[in-house]
Formats: structure tokens, sequence, C-alpha cells
């Protein structure tokens, strides 16, 4: 678990300071056992940025207060965390950060042209069942721009122990507290993620993200092909 460190991490969090407490709660427990600023490394510095399952936003918000050049839009089911989220991006100056949150009730990968620079999940694909959520990796990577990158983050199955303390923490989330949408649990490995990503055409590679975590964190990154050089 780590603190919020850098400018753009305070500044996301403070963006809910006058949001009610289980708000608050909720964004800041996210952040401490989450590896956001790792995980913020691996997203490309400047385009259109796309994060798919955002919740109330905070990476979202985050990914766009750490590089004025990114543009970054995050799409959720669930219309009242949108709603929270927007009101929390209602305190960003103007120009202080491009950040934009829609609600996707079916769950729709938007488009944009040209394609995204990047589409990214934090914690999400484990609530779909395999099947849905190998389509939703192919959607997501036929919506990509030549060279984008699909940047999948999940707890691993390994360690075990590690493992287990994140499966009985989400069996919590969502069946005992519910501050999680979701009737399925199905934690996908980092190896059966690199597998379908390949699949899918895209250049994966895994790495660790749990150094001072107690969740076995990890993430996996999908590049597309670059459209090839007329010549």
């Amino acid at each position: 678990m780590k603190p919020p460190r850098s400018a753009a991490a305070r500044r996301a969090l403070a963006l809910w300071d006058d949001a009610p407490l289980g708000d608050r709660f909720h964004t800041r427990a996210r952040w401490w056992s989450a590896p956001f600023a790792a995980l913020e490394r691996e997203v490309p510095l400047s385009g259109d940025v796309l994060e798919v399952g955002c919740g109330h936003g905070v990476f979202t918000t985050y990914l766009a207060l750490s590089s004025r050049a990114r543009r970054v839009v995050g799409v959720d089911i669930d219309a009242a965390k949108i709603e929270r989220g927007q009101r929390a991006l209602g305190h960003l100056a103007p120009g202080e950060a491009s950040a934009e949150l829609r609600v996707s009730p079916s769950g729709e990968v938007p488009r944009v042209a040209g394609g995204w620079r990047a589409i990214v999940f934090a914690d999400v694909l484990y609530l779909l069942p395999r099947e849905r959520r190998e389509a939703l990796l192919a959607e997501c990577a036929g919506a990509l721009a030549p060279g984008g990158l699909l940047v999948v983050k999940e707890v691993d199955t390994s360690p075990p122990v590690k493992a287990r303390i994140a499966q009985l923490q989400e069996v919590l989330a969502t069946r005992v507290l519910r501050i999680t949408d979701g009737d399925t649990l199905d934690f996908p490995s980092a190896g059966e993620l690199h597998d379908v990503l390949d699949g899918l055409g895209l250049a994966p590679l895994s790495k660790r993200l749990d150094q001072g975590y107690l969740h076995p964190h990890c993430v996996v990154i999908g590049t597309r092909s670059a459209a090839p050089v007329a010549g």
C-alpha cells in the first residue's frame, strides 16, 4: 500500500474532498490499494486514452492530470458513480486537465477518429465471465490506433497467498458491501491475458506491479502493429 506522492495524485484525490464520506473513503482506499502510479507510467503521455470500467473516475482523472497532452475518457456502466465522478471533475480549473466521464450502460466500447492511442483496464475483467471478457478485449483491440496499446491491469492468480487476499476482498466488495457491480468473479491469470492478447494479434508484454502491495498486481500490455509505411 502506497500513499499518493505526486502532485497529480494528490490533486486527483483532493477533487473528492467535499464528497460524501463513503465516496471519499472508496476513492482513497482504491488509491492506496492499487499501483496507479506504476500503471500510469505504462500509458502514453499524449493522445486519446480510454479507460473502460472507470468507476468513480479516479484513475481517469489522474491520467489526465499527469499529462495535459492526454485526452482521457472514462466509461462505466454505473451511472451513479459516473455522476459523482463528474461532480469531482467540476472542481478542475479550465485547462488543468482534459478528462471526461461517460455512462456506457451496455458496456460498449466508444470509438474515436483514428483509433485510441491506449485503452486501459484497471481491475475490471475479473467481473466478467471468460467468454465476455475475451469478446470485450477483442472489441478494444479493434478500436486501437495503429501502434496503440491495450493496457490490462488485474490481480494475478499467483503467488497464492496474495491472490487469496485479493479474491476475499473482492467477494466482500461485490457480495457483502455491494460497492462494486458484478455477479461473476473469475480472476484471469497474467498468463491467460498474455495468451488472449497474443491471439488478437497484439504483441504482449507482462509486468509485475505488486512490490509493496498485499495483492498480486500485474499488467499485460498488448501493442497493435503500426500501419505499414507507404513506399
